[in-house]
């Protein structure tokens, strides 16, 4: 294991960015009820596994993975029914935990190919803004951080990476961990976990990062094994890695995680032998120390993702069996009461016109406002009759700004002629444009 090996990556500013979706709901301390309850809506969705299910707004969204890779569907749970979003992914996203944050959805340590058993990890993180339906292209992952089957979180408005594998199922499971700094727009690599480990989640409870479940895949126990049953905490306070001292009861690959009432529960899930997949939820609670078990799921299922919302755990989809298959069967966890608000997009806002001093610099102040999403800058430049007589000397390309709020670029007249002009034109939010007129005085 590598210790106090910082690196860090400033993404070129050619590249572009993402971002994510507000987090699911998650409501500490509720009365749990002990009982999964099987969803009574029309089903109208593409039954697959080794997908991602993930909450935004008001509305869940499940891609990705074996079968129609690139088409979303939407659950609408507050009138109970299922759509298709209108756009498709650009990839056939699979073996990945998409995240939410800031009204985008966050595609970061996927595959992107469906090529059994050498899957090709995504070269770039994307994101997908529910509101306009866009998919935004962001900054390419370092080459040699490149993997699928990882797992993703947020921790104070960053990214942290965990896990995954190089080459598919054909081996080259790695143990790394990294940083994302959607704000600064940087990577950085911190220190390896104990265990390398691919197909399964990570989740935060407090402080404190869990990386639970997973195998190696494609090692020397072949494509479903050895199975992890250590399971790695990252304590973000003081920066320091260690495990639990009891391990998974239930070793499994691709199991369901969420936390609720401040408990991790692990949910499904693939084991060794052919056969059915898990339906065992196992919970740990970190003040105890020890684990427990919950109900078991109604269906056994592998390759999906868990959202909790409001008062309960919603899974859908994934596979019935070890390895390949396919389901629907969405059940929640306790009570089915999700909770969520529409999206609304974010709009920046911008005198039409500034004046600048001639050879001088001037900030401009940029509003971000009218929603409840952040937006994403993809690009800042001058276009124009006088372009190259002006400069940016802020770096606000690939940004991510939080809704209502706002941020400044600085420019500056590099001659000493009046009445020049140029357009500072800001690209955002996949293809929205705002427009600045600039003028030397």
């Amino acid at each position: 294991m590598s210790t106090n090996k910082i690196l860090t990556f400033k993404f070129p500013l050619n590249f572009l960015f993402i971002v994510v979706l507000t987090a699911s709901c998650q409501n500490s301390n509720v009365n749990d009820s002990g009982i999964w309850i099987d969803m009574n809506e029309n089903e109208n969705y593409t039954a697959r596994h080794e997908c991602s299910f993930v909450q935004a707004g008001d509305k869940f969204i499940m891609f990705g993975g074996r079968e129609s890779a690139q088409k979303l569907d939407i659950y609408d749970f507050k009138n109970n029914f299922w759509t298709s979003a209108k756009s498709k992914a650009p990839k056939e996203f699979n073996h990945f935990q998409a995240t939410c944050h800031k009204g985008f959805v966050w595609v970061i340590g996927s595959f992107k190919t469906n090529n059994f058993p050498r899957e090709i990890p995504e070269d770039n993180v994307w994101l997908y803004h529910p509101p306009t339906e866009k998919w935004i292209k962001g900054p390419e992952i370092p080459e040699n951080r490149r993997r699928g089957g990882a797992g993703l979180v947020v921790y104070k408005d960053k990214f942290y990476l965990i896990g995954g594998n190089t080459i598919g199922h054909d081996g080259g499971y790695v143990n790394w961990f990294d940083e994302y700094d959607p704000i600064k727009n940087t990577w950085t690599i911190l220190e390896d976990a104990s265990q390398a480990r691919d197909h399964f989640s990570a989740a935060v409870i407090d402080n404190k990062l869990y990386a639970v479940a997973g195998r190696h895949s494609g090692g020397e126990g072949g494509v479903f094994a050895p199975l992890v049953s250590i399971v790695d905490v990252y304590n973000f306070e003081t920066k320091t890695w260690s495990t639990l001292n009891q391990d998974l009861p239930t070793p499994r690959a691709a199991p369901g995680v969420a936390v609720f009432n401040n408990e991790l529960l692990v949910m499904g899930g693939e084991g060794e032998k052919q056969g059915p997949a898990y339906k065992i939820v196992e919970a740990y609670n970190p003040q105890k120390g020890h684990w427990s078990n919950k109900a078991d799921m109604h269906h056994p299922r592998h390759g999906t993702q868990a959202i909790l919302s409001g008062e309960g755990i919603y899974i859908a989809a994934g596979s019935p069996t070890r390895g390949g298959g396919r389901q629907l069967n969405m059940e929640v966890y306790n009570k089915d009461k999700p909770k969520g608000e529409p999206l609304i997009a974010s709009v920046l806002k911008s005198p039409s016109s500034v004046e600048i001093m001639r050879g001088l610099s001037t900030s401009i102040e940029i509003k971000n406002e009218g929603g409840n999403t952040g937006s994403y800058i993809t690009s800042v430049k001058l276009i124009g009759k006088n372009a190259s007589e002006f400069k940016i000397e802020s770096n606000n390309n690939l940004t991510l700004i939080d809704a209502d709020s706002s941020f400044n670029i600085k420019v500056k007249h590099l001659s000493q002629a009046p009445d020049e002009t140029a357009n500072l034109e800001i690209t955002y939010n996949g293809d929205v444009k705002e427009v600045i007129k600039l003028t030397s005085k």
